[in-house]
Protein backbone atom coordinates (compact mmCIF):
# COMPACT_ATOMS: atom_id res chain seq x y z
CA UNK A 1 0.00 0.00 0.00
CA UNK A 2 2.86 2.40 0.80
CA UNK A 3 4.42 1.66 -2.60
CA UNK A 4 1.11 2.33 -4.39
CA UNK A 5 0.75 5.66 -2.58
CA UNK A 6 4.26 6.64 -3.64
CA UNK A 7 3.62 5.65 -7.26
CA UNK A 8 0.37 7.64 -7.25
CA UNK A 9 2.10 10.79 -5.96
CA UNK A 10 2.77 13.08 -8.94
CA UNK A 11 5.31 15.25 -7.16
CA UNK A 12 7.45 12.39 -5.85
CA UNK A 13 7.41 10.55 -9.17
CA UNK A 14 8.36 13.59 -11.29
CA UNK A 15 11.02 14.83 -8.87
CA UNK A 16 12.57 11.36 -8.56
CA UNK A 17 12.61 10.90 -12.34
CA UNK A 18 14.31 14.28 -12.80
CA UNK A 19 17.07 13.36 -10.34
CA UNK A 20 17.55 9.95 -11.98
CA UNK A 21 17.76 11.62 -15.40
CA UNK A 22 20.56 13.93 -14.21
CA UNK A 23 22.43 11.07 -12.54
CA UNK A 24 22.12 8.40 -15.24
CA UNK A 25 21.72 10.33 -18.48
CA UNK A 26 18.86 8.40 -20.07
CA UNK A 27 17.95 4.82 -20.89
CA UNK A 28 20.51 3.72 -23.53
CA UNK A 29 23.02 3.46 -20.68
CA UNK A 30 21.12 0.27 -19.83
CA UNK A 31 19.45 -0.54 -23.16
CA UNK A 32 21.81 0.48 -25.98
CA UNK A 33 19.46 -0.83 -28.67
CA UNK A 34 16.77 1.69 -27.71
CA UNK A 35 16.71 5.39 -28.59
CA UNK A 36 15.56 7.90 -25.97
CA UNK A 37 13.42 9.57 -28.62
CA UNK A 38 11.56 6.29 -29.27
CA UNK A 39 11.09 5.67 -25.55
CA UNK A 40 9.65 9.16 -25.10
CA UNK A 41 7.13 8.64 -27.90
CA UNK A 42 6.03 5.29 -26.46
CA UNK A 43 5.65 6.71 -22.95
CA UNK A 44 3.57 9.62 -24.26
CA UNK A 45 1.31 7.22 -26.15
CA UNK A 46 0.85 5.13 -22.98
CA UNK A 47 -0.02 8.21 -20.93
CA UNK A 48 -2.58 9.26 -23.49
CA UNK A 49 -4.14 5.79 -23.70
CA UNK A 50 -4.77 5.56 -19.95
CA UNK A 51 -5.96 9.17 -19.74
CA UNK A 52 -8.67 8.66 -22.38
CA UNK A 53 -10.24 5.53 -20.86
CA UNK A 54 -13.05 7.44 -19.15
CA UNK A 55 -14.02 9.39 -22.28
CA UNK A 56 -16.89 8.22 -24.49
CA UNK A 57 -16.23 9.07 -28.13
CA UNK A 58 -19.64 7.97 -29.36
CA UNK A 59 -21.89 11.01 -29.52
CA UNK A 60 -18.97 13.41 -29.05
CA UNK A 61 -20.11 16.81 -30.34
CA UNK A 62 -17.01 18.58 -31.60
CA UNK A 63 -18.98 21.69 -32.54
CA UNK A 64 -19.85 22.29 -28.88
CA UNK A 65 -16.13 22.74 -28.16
CA UNK A 66 -15.45 25.41 -30.77
CA UNK A 67 -14.83 28.13 -28.18
CA UNK A 68 -12.50 25.84 -26.24
CA UNK A 69 -10.54 25.06 -29.43
CA UNK A 70 -10.23 28.78 -30.22
CA UNK A 71 -8.98 29.54 -26.69
CA UNK A 72 -6.46 26.69 -26.89
CA UNK A 73 -5.18 27.98 -30.23
CA UNK A 74 -4.81 31.55 -28.96
CA UNK A 75 -3.09 30.45 -25.75
CA UNK A 76 -0.72 27.99 -27.44
CA UNK A 77 0.21 29.77 -30.65
CA UNK A 78 -0.64 33.45 -30.06
CA UNK A 79 0.47 33.78 -26.43
CA UNK A 80 2.97 30.92 -25.99
CA UNK A 81 4.54 31.04 -29.44
CA UNK A 82 4.36 34.83 -29.73
CA UNK A 83 6.22 35.40 -26.47
CA UNK A 84 8.81 32.74 -27.34
CA UNK A 85 9.51 34.31 -30.73
CA UNK A 86 9.87 37.73 -29.07
CA UNK A 87 12.30 36.43 -26.44
CA UNK A 88 14.25 34.49 -29.06
CA UNK A 89 15.50 37.84 -30.36
CA UNK A 90 17.74 38.16 -27.28
CA UNK A 91 19.82 35.29 -28.69
CA UNK A 92 21.74 34.83 -31.92
CA UNK A 93 22.58 31.99 -34.28
CA UNK A 94 21.52 28.46 -33.42
CA UNK A 95 20.22 29.44 -29.97
CA UNK A 96 17.79 31.93 -31.50
CA UNK A 97 16.73 29.35 -34.06
CA UNK A 98 16.24 26.79 -31.31
CA UNK A 99 13.73 29.05 -29.54
CA UNK A 100 11.94 29.59 -32.85
CA UNK A 101 11.61 25.81 -33.16
CA UNK A 102 10.04 25.70 -29.68
CA UNK A 103 7.58 28.39 -30.76
CA UNK A 104 6.68 26.46 -33.91
CA UNK A 105 5.44 23.27 -32.23
CA UNK A 106 2.00 22.79 -30.64
CA UNK A 107 1.32 22.20 -26.96
CA UNK A 108 2.49 18.88 -25.54
CA UNK A 109 -0.02 16.04 -25.62
CA UNK A 110 0.75 15.48 -21.93
CA UNK A 111 -1.63 18.40 -21.34
CA UNK A 112 -4.34 15.72 -21.59
CA UNK A 113 -3.11 13.30 -18.89
CA UNK A 114 -2.37 16.19 -16.56
CA UNK A 115 -5.85 17.56 -17.18
CA UNK A 116 -7.23 14.12 -16.30
CA UNK A 117 -5.18 13.86 -13.09
CA UNK A 118 -6.14 17.40 -11.99
CA UNK A 119 -9.84 16.92 -12.81
CA UNK A 120 -9.94 19.49 -15.60
CA UNK A 121 -12.36 19.56 -18.54
CA UNK A 122 -11.04 16.44 -20.24
CA UNK A 123 -13.36 16.18 -23.26
CA UNK A 124 -12.79 19.74 -24.48
CA UNK A 125 -9.05 19.36 -23.78
CA UNK A 126 -8.84 16.25 -25.98
CA UNK A 127 -10.74 17.92 -28.82
CA UNK A 128 -8.68 21.11 -28.51
CA UNK A 129 -5.35 19.27 -28.39
CA UNK A 130 -6.23 17.20 -31.46
CA UNK A 131 -7.27 20.38 -33.27
CA UNK A 132 -3.95 22.05 -32.41
CA UNK A 133 -2.00 19.17 -33.92
CA UNK A 134 -4.00 19.26 -37.14
CA UNK A 135 -3.53 23.06 -37.31
CA UNK A 136 0.19 22.48 -36.70
CA UNK A 137 0.36 20.43 -39.92
CA UNK A 138 0.23 23.81 -41.66
CA UNK A 139 1.36 26.27 -38.98
CA UNK A 140 4.58 24.60 -37.81
CA UNK A 141 6.10 24.42 -41.33
CA UNK A 142 4.93 28.01 -41.93
CA UNK A 143 6.56 29.39 -38.76
CA UNK A 144 9.85 27.61 -39.44
CA UNK A 145 9.83 28.78 -43.05
CA UNK A 146 9.16 32.43 -42.10
CA UNK A 147 11.72 32.66 -39.28
CA UNK A 148 14.33 30.04 -40.19
CA UNK A 149 14.16 29.96 -43.98
CA UNK A 150 13.52 26.20 -44.03
CA UNK A 151 10.37 24.21 -43.41
CA UNK A 152 9.54 21.18 -41.24
CA UNK A 153 7.93 18.44 -43.30
CA UNK A 154 4.13 18.08 -42.73
CA UNK A 155 4.74 14.31 -42.83
CA UNK A 156 6.69 14.65 -39.55
CA UNK A 157 3.71 16.38 -37.96
CA UNK A 158 1.24 13.85 -39.36
CA UNK A 159 3.29 10.99 -37.85
CA UNK A 160 3.09 12.68 -34.46
CA UNK A 161 -0.69 13.05 -34.76
CA UNK A 162 -1.03 9.34 -35.57
CA UNK A 163 1.23 8.09 -32.77
CA UNK A 164 0.32 10.53 -30.02
CA UNK A 165 -3.42 11.04 -30.59
CA UNK A 166 -5.08 8.59 -33.00
CA UNK A 167 -3.37 5.41 -31.78
CA UNK A 168 -3.99 6.13 -28.05
CA UNK A 169 -7.66 6.83 -28.82
CA UNK A 170 -7.95 3.33 -30.29
CA UNK A 171 -5.96 1.66 -27.49
CA UNK A 172 -8.06 3.39 -24.83
CA UNK A 173 -11.17 1.62 -26.20
CA UNK A 174 -9.48 -1.73 -25.54
CA UNK A 175 -8.37 -0.66 -22.06
CA UNK A 176 -11.99 0.17 -21.21
CA UNK A 177 -12.65 -3.58 -21.28
CA UNK A 178 -10.14 -4.13 -18.46
CA UNK A 179 -11.46 -3.53 -14.96
CA UNK A 180 -9.03 -1.24 -13.14
CA UNK A 181 -9.36 1.33 -10.39
CA UNK A 182 -8.77 5.02 -10.94
CA UNK A 183 -5.71 4.76 -8.70
CA UNK A 184 -4.26 2.07 -10.98
CA UNK A 185 -4.76 4.29 -14.03
CA UNK A 186 -3.18 7.18 -12.16
CA UNK A 187 -0.14 5.04 -11.26
CA UNK A 188 0.24 3.88 -14.89
CA UNK A 189 0.26 7.51 -16.07
CA UNK A 190 2.79 8.51 -13.40
CA UNK A 191 5.15 5.66 -14.32
CA UNK A 192 4.91 6.51 -18.03
CA UNK A 193 5.58 10.18 -17.30
CA UNK A 194 8.59 9.33 -15.12
CA UNK A 195 10.00 7.27 -18.01
CA UNK A 196 9.39 10.23 -20.33
CA UNK A 197 11.29 12.59 -18.02
CA UNK A 198 14.31 10.26 -17.87
CA UNK A 199 14.25 9.80 -21.66
CA UNK A 200 14.12 13.52 -22.55
CA UNK A 201 16.12 15.16 -19.75
CA UNK A 202 18.81 12.51 -19.34
CA UNK A 203 20.52 12.88 -22.73
CA UNK A 204 20.74 16.67 -22.18
CA UNK A 205 22.11 16.61 -18.63
CA UNK A 206 25.44 18.06 -19.79
CA UNK A 207 23.70 21.44 -20.14
CA UNK A 208 23.42 21.58 -16.36
CA UNK A 209 27.08 20.87 -15.68
CA UNK A 210 28.77 23.30 -18.10
CA UNK A 211 28.54 26.92 -19.28
CA UNK A 212 26.62 28.35 -16.29
CA UNK A 213 26.10 31.76 -17.93
CA UNK A 214 24.48 30.21 -21.00
CA UNK A 215 22.38 27.94 -18.80
CA UNK A 216 21.22 30.90 -16.70
CA UNK A 217 20.13 32.89 -19.77
CA UNK A 218 18.17 29.93 -21.14
CA UNK A 219 16.59 29.28 -17.74
CA UNK A 220 15.42 32.89 -17.45
CA UNK A 221 13.52 32.64 -20.72
CA UNK A 222 12.15 29.22 -19.78
CA UNK A 223 10.89 30.43 -16.39
CA UNK A 224 9.25 33.55 -17.87
CA UNK A 225 7.40 31.63 -20.59
CA UNK A 226 6.16 28.94 -18.18
CA UNK A 227 5.81 30.25 -14.63
CA UNK A 228 5.36 33.87 -15.73
CA UNK A 229 2.72 33.14 -18.34
CA UNK A 230 0.96 30.42 -16.36
CA UNK A 231 0.64 32.35 -13.10
CA UNK A 232 -0.39 35.54 -14.96
CA UNK A 233 -3.05 33.68 -16.93
CA UNK A 234 -4.45 32.05 -13.79
CA UNK A 235 -4.64 35.39 -11.95
CA UNK A 236 -6.51 37.02 -14.85
CA UNK A 237 -8.80 34.00 -15.32
CA UNK A 238 -9.67 33.91 -11.61
CA UNK A 239 -10.71 37.57 -11.71
CA UNK A 240 -12.90 36.81 -14.72
CA UNK A 241 -14.58 33.97 -12.84
CA UNK A 242 -13.23 31.16 -15.03
CA UNK A 243 -13.78 27.84 -13.18
CA UNK A 244 -10.77 25.81 -12.07
CA UNK A 245 -11.74 22.92 -14.39
CA UNK A 246 -11.19 25.20 -17.38
CA UNK A 247 -8.17 27.05 -16.00
CA UNK A 248 -6.21 23.79 -15.62
CA UNK A 249 -5.97 22.87 -19.33
CA UNK A 250 -5.81 26.47 -20.51
CA UNK A 251 -2.83 27.27 -18.25
CA UNK A 252 -1.12 24.19 -19.69
CA UNK A 253 -1.98 25.07 -23.30
CA UNK A 254 -0.33 28.47 -22.76
CA UNK A 255 2.85 27.13 -21.16
CA UNK A 256 3.51 23.46 -21.96
CA UNK A 257 4.98 23.09 -25.46
CA UNK A 258 6.00 19.79 -27.08
CA UNK A 259 9.66 20.33 -26.27
CA UNK A 260 10.56 16.75 -27.17
CA UNK A 261 9.36 17.33 -30.71
CA UNK A 262 11.08 20.73 -30.81
CA UNK A 263 14.41 19.25 -29.67
CA UNK A 264 14.24 16.42 -32.21
CA UNK A 265 13.42 18.75 -35.11
CA UNK A 266 16.05 21.30 -34.05
CA UNK A 267 18.67 18.55 -33.94
CA UNK A 268 17.68 17.24 -37.37
CA UNK A 269 17.39 20.61 -39.14
CA UNK A 270 19.91 22.83 -37.35
CA UNK A 271 22.31 20.82 -35.19
CA UNK A 272 22.90 20.04 -31.49
CA UNK A 273 23.40 23.66 -30.35
CA UNK A 274 19.90 24.55 -31.58
CA UNK A 275 18.40 21.81 -29.40
CA UNK A 276 19.68 23.44 -26.18
CA UNK A 277 16.68 25.80 -25.68
CA UNK A 278 14.24 22.89 -25.90
CA UNK A 279 16.43 20.74 -23.63
CA UNK A 280 16.55 23.41 -20.92
CA UNK A 281 12.85 24.17 -21.34
CA UNK A 282 12.08 20.47 -20.82
CA UNK A 283 13.68 20.71 -17.41
CA UNK A 284 11.81 23.91 -16.52
CA UNK A 285 8.61 22.19 -17.67
CA UNK A 286 9.17 19.34 -15.22
CA UNK A 287 9.41 21.79 -12.31
CA UNK A 288 6.39 23.70 -13.67
CA UNK A 289 4.29 20.52 -13.87
CA UNK A 290 5.24 19.58 -10.30
CA UNK A 291 4.20 23.09 -9.25
CA UNK A 292 0.93 22.90 -11.19
CA UNK A 293 0.10 19.53 -9.62
CA UNK A 294 0.19 21.10 -6.14
CA UNK A 295 -1.03 24.59 -7.07
CA UNK A 296 -4.07 23.65 -9.13
CA UNK A 297 -4.97 20.41 -7.36
CA UNK A 298 -8.72 19.76 -7.06
CA UNK A 299 -10.42 20.19 -3.70
CA UNK A 300 -11.02 16.43 -3.55
CA UNK A 301 -7.74 14.52 -2.99
CA UNK A 302 -5.94 13.07 -6.00
CA UNK A 303 -5.75 9.27 -5.63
Amino acid sequence: MKLRRLLANNTIMLASAFVIALLLGGFPEFAPDLENQDISMISLAVMMSFSLISLRFRGLDIRSHRKAMLRAFLLSFAVGSGLTIAMAQFFTGDLRDGWIMVAAVPSAVSVIPFCYMLRGELESTLVSSAALYFVALLLTPLITLLFLGQSVSPVTMLRSVAILILLPMAVSRLLRLVKMTEETRHIAINIAFAILVIAVVGPNRSVFFSEPVLLASLLVVGVIRTFGVGISYDAIARRMGVPRERRVPEALFATHKNTGMAAAMAMALLGPQAALPAAVLMSVDIVWLIFVTRWMAPSCPIP
